[in-house]
């Protein structure tokens, strides 16, 4: 069995990743701050802040997929935690990029997640891979967490990932909760785009880089069909309690309660994935609808 190794491998898209490798034949092993069973998958120590990781991690591993990182939307954006949050990224990837440099092994591809932060709000603009880097933390902070795999030896793909819809977590839950309480919140003016994706297809667009020798770089983990926020909410609400009421939530409130983290909910931009499609990817959910009747069941 070819043996993936997953950094971050206990998070939402780490378990449903680690899943579908699984059912694919791979064997999966995570990088993990304590080393016991999980599930059946073996755990190897690492502290990527001081470079270190169980070198026997990478016996018979083809692939490393590296998911690691502190948490961006649920925790203030102090200075001591905007540190954390990039510092979390650029450490992971360097300890990974130094075991692969002094130690003997079979790795042929090197994946990590990044993010859409990276264009920062862009109205009236389609972004692709190719589009410069936006303005404020999340951009900044995205560009570091890329750079720190400028030196990487081996094949690496940096996806840069869209808001993750999911039944199990994640954005999806937070901007859901209230609507079955009949509030159907509407974020800012409602018009700023989401670019979504449904767990699945950043799931299996992570396999399909494994398979795929042609991909390398940065590519947009991102559907075909964007979403204003308005018509994202109103989706939702269709599913979940038509009888909800649409509650227009100011820009001016949200920042007064989020401060600079409210441009997670408030920046517009439009994220092509004609790249990822190039590439050979047929997406399993390509609209909003068929990814929330899959998540919904309705």
């Amino acid at each position: 069995m070819k043996k993936v190794l997953i950094a971050g491998g206990s998070g939402l898209i780490g378990k449903r990743l680690t899943t579908l490798l699984m059912e694919k034949g791979y064997e999966v092993a995570w990088l993990s701050r304590a080393v016991m069973p999980v599930d059946g998958i073996t755990t190897y120590l690492w502290i990527p802040e001081l470079g270190k990781m169980d070198v026997q991690a990478l016996e018979n591993c083809v692939a490393i997929i590296n998911l690691a990182g502190a948490p961006i939307a649920n925790h203030a954006w102090t200075p001591v935690y905007r540190k954390k949050i990039i510092e979390s990224r650029t450490q992971s990837a360097r300890c990974i990029l130094k075991a692969l440099k002094e130690n003997p092994n079979q790795v042929s591809v090197l994946i990590s997640s990044s993010a859409i932060g990276f264009y920062g709000d862009r109205k009236d603009e389609i972004m692709t891979e190719e589009s410069a880097i936006g303005n404020g933390f999340l951009a900044h902070s995205t560009a570091e967490w890329e750079m720190a795999y400028d030196h990487s030896q081996i094949r690496t793909i940096l996806f840069r990932i869209g808001v993750v819809l999911s039944k199990n977590g994640g954005a999806l839950k937070e901007m859901s909760s209230s609507i079955p309480f009949g509030i159907c919140p509407i974020l800012g003016n409602g018009k700023q785009i989401l670019s979504w994706i449904h767990l699945d297809d950043i799931c299996l667009q992570m396999i399909h880089g494994i398979e795929n020798e042609n991909m390398n770089g940065v590519y947009n983990g991102v559907s075909p069909t964007p979403s204003p926020q308005n018509a994202f909410s109103l989706a939702i609400r269709k599913h979940l309690n038509k009888w909800s009421i649409p509650i227009l939530i100011p820009s001016l409130i949200l920042k007064l309660l989020m401060g600079e983290r409210s441009s997670i909910v408030l920046n517009s931009s439009m994220v092509s994935s004609e790249k990822i499609k190039r590439s050979g990817y047929e997406f399993k959910f390509p609209t909003l609808e068929s990814a929330l009747i899959n998540i919904y069941g309705k």
